[in-house]
């Protein structure tokens, strides 16, 4: 049993065609992915906004505004502004109207244009002018209502010092006091709701690995093909050995899970450590899913090798054709087929349980995200189940397979 496993181990990694859908298409797709969304986790972080301040003697008879816009726009992570001191308000005007709508939406993590600017009237209160013609939902808008929200908090602010002033003179004597009432309390408490950050780009590696798994049943269909007395010389030489029919398909079984867990964890080592896709520190977790993805490639291959009546060529088309249509569920092509992804798995549930791509990529989501492992026991034990009954139904054909003559 232990020769049939080594000689089927070294004849597979002789067959190039194997690691080429194994190992080098998951591998190359991936260093693709790290160009196509080099920016795609950045585009959702927050950058300071850029804006225009009139620099003149109103502004600079209000030093309690000028002072809270050096504190917005100081370097550092709580930086908020990005600001650009002009002479004038025309100056800040065509410094805005010179900022095609959009340009100071998110672009590489950085705003390239002024969104709006600032003003000082004649008494001391500022106001804030911003650029017509943006879409509700866009980041320009979202900006825009935060500098709209900067103006308003001074004003409400100074208002209150002012009533403050005229009732109980004596109050602003107190800092502490004075301290308390401009302080604005933040009654919202951030709570992390998964254990690592959320990253957009991770999702399409994680479908990549269902993909690169499924990928992996050539490796089995191959070994079966090869295992059969009327598809190869090799399988009938076996047919009429001393080892048993079964030894020698569970010899072939284990060869053949080896070489596809080997070429998964090769691929996620790449991904992991070339790429920089963090999998949320949980290597060994996501090593133990690949072996699972192994066994469940290894069982769908040798089902759709085992199929009779047909040539290793269409079992070959028929496997990648159904690779492909999974992953397509799976949302590996891109933000569209993502979001079909996610609208199929939210109208009908029950489908996800059919599609093992979408299973262990959800797998690999709950490793990163969840703060135990339920959830991803329970996707592997779908798994385990689906390769059950690929492996049974595959019994089934090589069981009834009879040959005249070898």
């Amino acid at each position: 049993m232990f020769n049939v496993f080594k000689g089927t181990l070294l004849a597979l990694m002789r067959e190039k065609a194997i690691f080429i859908w194994s190992l080098a298409f998951p591998i190359i797709l991936s260093t693709m992915f790290v160009f196509m969304f080099s920016n795609l986790d950045a585009s959702g972080a927050f950058s300071p906004i850029r804006a225009a301040v009139v620099a003149d003697a109103r502004y600079g008879n209000a030093p309690a505004f000028s002072a809270m816009i050096e504190a917005l726009s100081e370097p550092g992570e709580s930086q908020m502004l990005d600001v650009t001191y002009v002479a004038s308000e025309e100056e800040a005007a065509r410094l805005m109207r010179d900022t095609a709508v959009g340009e100071s939406s998110y672009n590489g993590g950085r705003n390239a244009g002024v969104v709006g600017y600032f003003a000082v009237n004649a008494e001391g209160e500022p106001s804030v002018h911003v650029r017509g013609g943006t879409v509700p939902d866009s980041a320009d808008n979202v900006n825009q209502s935060i500098l709209k929200a900067i103006a308003d908090n001074y004003v409400r602010g100074r208002s209150l010092v002012e009533d403050v002033a005229r009732e109980d003179p004596a109050a602003l004597a107190d800092p502490a006091a004075l301290a308390g009432m401009l302080d604005t309390r933040d009654l919202t408490e951030k709570v992390d709701a998964t254990r690592n950050p959320p990253k957009e780009s991770v999702r399409y590696y994680f479908a990549l690995l269902g993909m690169a798994a499924l990928f992996g049943g050539q490796i089995g269909m191959t070994a079966i093909c090869r295992a059969q007395p009327n598809l190869s010389a090799l399988g009938a030489r076996r047919a009429v050995s001393a080892t048993s029919r079964t030894r020698t398909l569970a010899a072939t079984l284990c060869a053949c899970w080896t070489v596809s867990f080997a070429c998964l964890a090769a691929a996620y080592a790449y991904i992991r450590l070339v790429a920089g896709v963090d999998f949320g520190g949980r290597d060994a977790a996501c090593v133990g899913a690949l072996a699972a993805a192994a066994l469940l490639a290894t069982a769908f291959g040798t089902l759709v090798g085992s199929l009779p009546k047909i040539t290793s060529g269409v079992k070959s088309g028929l496997l990648t054709g159904i690779v492909c249509i999974a992953s397509l569920f799976a949302g590996l092509y891109g933000e569209p087929t993502m979001k079909l992804a996610d609208a199929v798995n939210a109208t009908v549930p029950a489908l996800q349980y059919a599609n093992p791509a979408t299973q262990i990529a959800q797998t690999f989501y709950s490793i990163m995200y969840y703060d135990t492992y339920q959830r991803a026991i329970e996707h592997v034990g779908v798994l385990l189940a689906m390769t059950a009954v690929l492996f049974a139904v595959s019994s089934l054909f090589v069981r009834r397979q009879r040959y005249a003559s070898v």
